[in-house]
This record gives structure tokens, C-alpha cells and sequence, in this order.
């Protein structure tokens, strides 16, 4: 058994990672979040939005937000594939804090039709992620 994973990280717009070597990956899938550590079964499983963390050998924790997509994991290797993928220094706060009061201010009018009361949902739930992620809430 390898005392280590390799992680790719991978969303349409970049390749965060190739087959980095680390000890753990945290990650938030549809069943909630878990831990995949050396020597965890074969597994797929699908991604919600939530956070995701890892350590890179030598270098400190990583914490980010990802959103929808999926994840495998094959012997020593785990491959994360997410629509979108943000680590917390890069998130803007304050377009976070924006999208959370647009989202809000959509899901008050009572006019709006249930898909699009669903995409504001899912936008007001990424915002928030965003805001703690990004302020080192939970961390």
C-alpha cells in the first residue's frame, strides 16, 4: 500500500493539479463530505458544491470551493473533475458578498419559476462556501 495519493484536479477553464503526491484529499460529494486517504477502495462518486482540501508534500494545507462534478478513485490515484474550482486566496470577497445578496434578492420574488428558483438557490449555496472559504470560516 503507497502511503501517499496523487491528485488531479482538473475543471473546464484549468488543470489545478497532475498526479501531486499527498497524504489526504477532503472533498464535499453528494452522500456529504469525505476523506480519501492511501489505500481507499475504488470508488466514483459525484461533487456538490463545498469545499475540498488537500496537502501537497512539503507545502501547507490547500483549501478551496468546488462545485458540481466528480470524482474517481483507483488504487493510489484520485481524480477530482469539477465545473468550477477555487482556491481560498484567489476568492474575491466582495463579488461573493454580491452574488449572496443578488441570489437572495432573486429568491424573494415570488414570480420566479422553480428552475430558476433552483439556479438561485444553487448560486445563493456557492456564495456562502465562497464567503467562509474565503474568510477561514470552518477551516
Amino acid at each position: 500500500m503507497a502511503d501517499q495519493l496523487k491528485l488531479t484536479v482538473l475543471s473546464p477553464e484549468r488543470r489545478l493539479l497532475e498526479r501531486a503526491p499527498v497524504a489526504s484529499v477532503t472533498l464535499t460529494g453528494s452522500e456529504g463530505q469525505i476523506q480519501i486517504l492511501p489505500g481507499h477502495a475504488a470508488m466514483i462518486g459525484t461533487l456538490v458544491t463545498g469545499s475540498i482540501r488537500f496537502q501537497v508534500a512539503g507545502e501547507p494545507e490547500t483549501i478551496g470551493v468546488i462545485s458540481t462534478g466528480f470524482f474517481e478513485v483507483v488504487g493510489d490515484e484520485v481524480v477530482v473533475t469539477a465545473e468550477t474550482v477555487e482556491l481560498q486566496g484567489e476568492i474575491n470577497l466582495n463579488r461573493a458578498k454580491a452574488a449572496h445578496e443578488k441570489a437572495t434578492a432573486a429568491l424573494n420574488d415570488a414570480s420566479l419559476e422553480p428552475a430558476k428558483y433552483r439556479k438561485y438557490q444553487l448560486k445563493l449555496e456557492r456564495s456562502l462556501i465562497r464567503q467562509q472559504i474565503a474568510q477561514g470560516i470552518g477551516n
